[in-house]
């Protein structure tokens, strides 16, 4: 009989996950939210990160670059994912990776301690033997500043999601391979989808995950509910559990999702039933909001007591911020924005001045006393309250360190990792940008992305480009036909060729330049005082998450969930 955990590995060897960045679990981002909390964690630049479930290390893979002085280890149990992932390392040319087979519950004691773990998509998909030894191994490997994350399956939510898996299971799976239990499965959903009677629980339940079944990719659906173990958790009992190894709750990497203020009038109740209880609160809000999905931040047990969630002005006034905004419109004297899925409203000339700031400097960050300075004595009390309201309301991120402008000059230049992973052919890692994001740029851009190393200057681009047309190797039509003309290509070529560039940038795909972004974002924000009016009618812009909704949490298709 073979063991369950060797059976999982091998459903990754069989239908191997594309590997991806999660925002959420970058270690910067973990770095800022504990610094929002009361804590400091270790430095970024030269920190020790492990990933205890990788993949092929598409979630290091971007802290690697941006960090060369930092150490990242990967495990994970799928042979088949560590040797792609590893190849895809060494295309990229990365020193500071390494990516180990085996498995979490037998890991070597000499790999030494972390400043940053991430488990991402694993906990819920192994043997509770595993998951302890998930927990085990963070009370075991973590640095005494250091910070854990692990993310999961959370009830209540997941009770409606589990009618969906049982269903597919009933259908699809006997079948032998993955995409025959896929294919019976999805149409089982179907099948209850046309048939469940209406306003029925079974329908309400089948309606919720109706376009992920249709939708998500069958890698995703293989191991989201087909998998052999999948073992959701209410977050109290994670805790629970996270606490008996020496561990303590720090936050969720969704900050939002932690505050009774973005839930409107059940605010007050919900406060005066937790009595003071963080975890508590969560809980109820997990109910209050049905919560399928967990993003929780750990830390070691002794640094209970430094723990703050009530937010200081000071330590905000000491982070980095950034975003970009989309004006949705205005109403009266309120302009209002689109962050993701939270909108902003900016009612205040200075607020609106924070948010043209916040977009001229985009992608980079802006620092908050920038803002503060920029606002001048009389409105810096409610810039900084517009900021902590962005921060609350996950309609702005936040860093410890300083995010550089793109170097968008004579030579743009976009990260050697980035270009490898740009050329077309098949790669197990996803293309990432600056801010520990998934891009998928069209045609043109990638054809960009690959030439932008430094020394490329415009013309030359736009020359490539036009040849590229010339030879068929980039389709470019007018009116359904192919242009021709040289005069038409060269013209279009330059036309493109910039605004590509453009989108590069903006969405952080190009290297940052090397100097600090303070000096651009300081200008920015000065801009913005002198000229309110202007600022206002700026690009993209936030406003004070009293509007703001919590972003809703929510995995997307695309990591490995294993031991």
């Amino acid at each position: 009989m073979v063991p369950l955990i060797e059976r999982i590995g091998r459903t990754y060897d069989e239908l191997p996950y594309t590997s991806h960045p999660f925002w959420q679990s970058a270690p910067e981002h973990l770095r800022a939210v504990a610094h929002l909390f009361g804590l400091e964690a270790p430095a970024v630049d030269r920190a020790r990160v492990l990933e205890l479930g990788c993949a092929a290390g598409g979630n290091l893979v971007p802290f690697a670059a941006r960090h060369p002085q930092a150490q990242v280890v990967g495990i994970d149990l799928s042979a088949v994912q560590i040797e792609a992932g590893q190849r895809a390392v060494g295309t990229m040319g990365l020193k500071n990776v390494s990516l180990i087979q085996g498995s979490i519950a037998e890991l070597d004691p000499g790999l030494g301690k972390f400043d940053y773990i991430v488990c991402h998509g694993v906990y819920s998909w192994v043997p509770e033997n595993v998951r302890e030894a998930i927990l085990r191994a963070l009370g075991d490997l973590l640095t005494p500043n250091g910070v854990a994350y692990v993310s999961y399956n959370a009830y209540p939510g997941w009770k409606a999601k589990e009618i969906v898996r049982d269903a597919m299971l009933l259908r699809g799976g006997h079948h032998g391979t993955a995409g025959e239990q896929i294919a019976y499965g999805r149409g089982m959903i179907e099948f209850l989808h046309e048939m469940a009677p209406a306003d029925s629980l079974l329908s309400k339940a089948i309606a919720d995950d109706i376009e992920i079944v249709r939708n998500a990719q069958d890698y995703y659906l293989a191991h989201e509910y087909f998998e052999l173990c999948n073992a959701p958790c209410y977050f109290r009992d994670f805790v629970g559990a996270a606490r008996s190894h020496g561990l303590e709750y720090l936050g969720d990497a969704t900050v939002g999702s932690m505050f009774a203020s973005n839930y409107g009038r059940a605010a007050q109740p919900l406060l005066s039933e937790c009595g003071g209880d963080q975890v508590v609160l969560e809980q109820l809000l997990d109910f209050l909001n049905n919560r399928t999905f967990r993003q929780t931040l750990l830390v070691r047990g002794e640094r209970s007591e430094a723990i703050r969630y009530q937010l200081d002005g000071g330590r905000i006034a000491n982070m980095h911020v950034a975003g970009h905004y989309v004006p949705n419109g205005q109403a009266q004297d309120e302009w209002q924005y689109a962050f993701g899925r939270a909108t902003v409203t900016a009612g205040m000339e200075t607020t609106r001045g924070v948010i043209a700031a916040l977009n001229a400097a985009w992608p980079a960050t802006v620092p908050v006393r920038v803002l503060l300075d920029a606002a001048g004595a009389d409105a810096a009390e409610a810039v900084l309250t517009f900021v902590t309201n962005l921060i609350v309301g996950n309609a702005v991120q936040i860093r410890c360190e300083p995010v550089a402008a793109p170097a968008l000059g004579e030579c743009p230049e976009a990260r050697a990792e980035v270009r490898a992973l740009s050329v077309p052919g098949e790669m197990p890692v996803a293309l990432f940008n600056e801010w520990h994001r998934t891009v998928e740029p069209g045609a043109l851009e990638r054809f960009l992305l690959a030439r932008l190393d430094g020394r490329t200057d415009a013309t030359q681009l736009i020359d490539a480009v036009a040849t590229a047309i010339h030879d068929g190797v980039l389709s470019l039509t007018r009116d359904g036909k192919a242009l021709q003309d040289p005069a038409d290509i060269a013209a279009s070529a330059a036309e493109l060729t910039g605004r590509s560039l453009n989108w590069l940038a903006r969405n952080a795909l190009l290297a940052p330049a090397t100097a600090s972004a303070s000096d651009a974002a300081e200008q920015s924000a000065q801009a913005s005082k002198s000229n309110p009016k202007a600022a206002a009618k700026a690009p993209p812009q936030a406003k004070p998450a009293k509007q703001a909704k919590a972003a809703s949490e929510g995995r997307a298709p695309g990591k490995p969930k294993r031991s």
